[in-house]
């Protein structure tokens, strides 16, 4: 079935014999929008600027201009219409040449009406793509150009694309930079709850692979320029473009959310041995997002982890490195967390994991992999240490402590279970 071109269409003809020419606009005007003569290359490119034709049929062998020379003329302008050549018998020779400047179809001389139908179909389709396509890219770049984050691009040695549109980083990058030495040269990494500072690795694309779907706060290196944001979340996405990977970095202003977490702290306290959000601070946190989730929505999950006998770890070993267990422990578990939980000591050996924004699925999927991680984990006493996990999803009009109830029950239905294992509490537990 042959492609019938769009009315739409406005046709430019040049040829410089009369009566083909004559012929082929009284074949076209009935299916197009508008058609224009010209007789020659120069008389075309002068017809081509006054009008921009959608579609050009041209010769190839004219006076004075030949049709190449007119098509090299338009792309040279930065012209970029639908361009169909017309060749007679032994034109072939200029097929070479037609290809390099981008024609995008060929017919035979003499005209034939059909064959004229089947390429103003080609080139309807053709035009309507590229105006989709073009309509594609200015709404992309508009809804890039108003979001506040910063996108970078990397095949992990090389920036592929960058977009800064609120330029919330210290300096822009260009494309062919190495992502790299420009990441280092800018960013410190932030350690979680502002316990310092550690320069980005010197291996950039080994951190990139072994950190999908990672975030990490960052802080501009020597800000003089008070305006631009004091830290930045950096979220590490793996990306599939055409046949190779690459690495999508998005950059988020957290300036005022940390700024927040560490008044938090300081006003809540940490606890003293390990260096986490005490119980004070957990409270406060807890009270601070079921009441978030009552005002807003959302999703909200707490997580109660005890180590396994802990107390034979005291008797065996001392108080001593059961403190140092203690310590390692949140260590580890903080590192092994997103940016956006919050670990606090409830008590003892007691450690309470706020999750924002996190379904049950989620929080099941991460205590998983805390359990396994802890299993796994040398903590130097010289033997392995296990740990039972309780969780609990906020329910619809529970109070914090409704929740904290709810998840004490689950750690103890995972200590009655049999100890290193994940329990959840009481009716929120997700459907098969």
């Amino acid at each position: 079935m042959s492609q019938q071109p769009s009315t739409q269409l406005s046709v430019l003809v040049v040829e410089d014999e009369s009566s083909c020419r004559t012929g082929l606009c009284m074949a076209l005007e009935p299916c197009c929008s508008k058609v224009i003569q010209a007789d020659c290359g120069e008389a075309g490119l002068e017809a081509f600027r006054a009008h921009n034709p959608d579609v050009v049929i041209t010769d190839v062998r004219m006076p004075r201009m030949s049709g190449l020379e007119m098509i090299r003329t338009l792309r040279g302008e930065g012209r970029d219409p639908f361009i169909i050549v017309a060749s007679g018998f032994g034109a072939e020779e200029c097929y070479l040449d037609a290809i390099e400047l981008g024609v995008n179809l060929f017919v035979k001389k003499p005209y034939r009406l059909e064959q004229i139908h089947q390429a103003l179909g080609r080139a309807s389709t053709d035009i309507e793509k590229r105006r989709n396509d073009a309509y594609r890219r200015a709404l992309s770049d508009g809804l890039l150009a108003n979001v506040p984050n910063c996108h970078l691009l990397t095949d992990g040695a090389r920036v592929l694309y960058f977009n800064d549109p609120q330029q919330i980083l210290p300096r822009p990058c260009s494309e062919g930079e190495d992502v790299g030495f420009y990441m280092r040269s800018n960013f410190t990494q932030v350690l979680r709850h502002g316990a310092g500072l550690t320069s980005l690795p010197q291996s950039f694309d080994t951190w990139l692979k072994r950190h999908p779907g990672r975030e990490f706060v960052l802080a501009a290196n020597g800000q003089a320029d008070k305006t631009l944001p004091k830290r930045l979340l950096l979220r590490l996405d793996p990306v599939r473009m055409d046949t190779s990977d690459s690495h999508l970095l998005t950059f988020t202003d957290i300036s005022r959310i940390e700024s927040e977490r560490e008044r938090f702290f300081h006003l809540a306290g940490r606890d003293f041995l390990t260096g986490v959000g005490n119980r004070q601070a957990f409270e406060a946190e807890l009270g601070r997002e079921t009441e978030r989730v009552f005002r807003y929505g959302g999703e909200l999950c707490l997580v109660m982890l005890d180590i396994d006998d802990f107390k034979s770890v005291n008797d065996t070993y001392g108080h001593q490195a059961g403190d140092r267990v203690l310590v390692e422990l949140a260590r580890k578990v903080g590192s092994w967390l997103r940016v956006t939980d919050v670990l606090c000591r409830y008590g003892g050996e007691e450690f309470m994991i706020v999750m924002p924004q996190t379904d049950l699925e989620g929080a099941l999927s991460c205590s998983r992999k805390l359990s396994q991680a802890v299993a796994t984990h040398d903590f130097g006493i010289g033997r392995k240490l296990t740990v039972s996990m309780g969780v609990a999803q906020h329910i619809p009009g529970e109070t914090s402590q409704e929740l904290i109830r709810r998840v004490d029950m689950a750690l103890y239905d995972a200590k009655y279970s049999g100890k290193n294992t994940v329990c959840v509490g009481g009716e929120a537990s997700p459907q098969a």
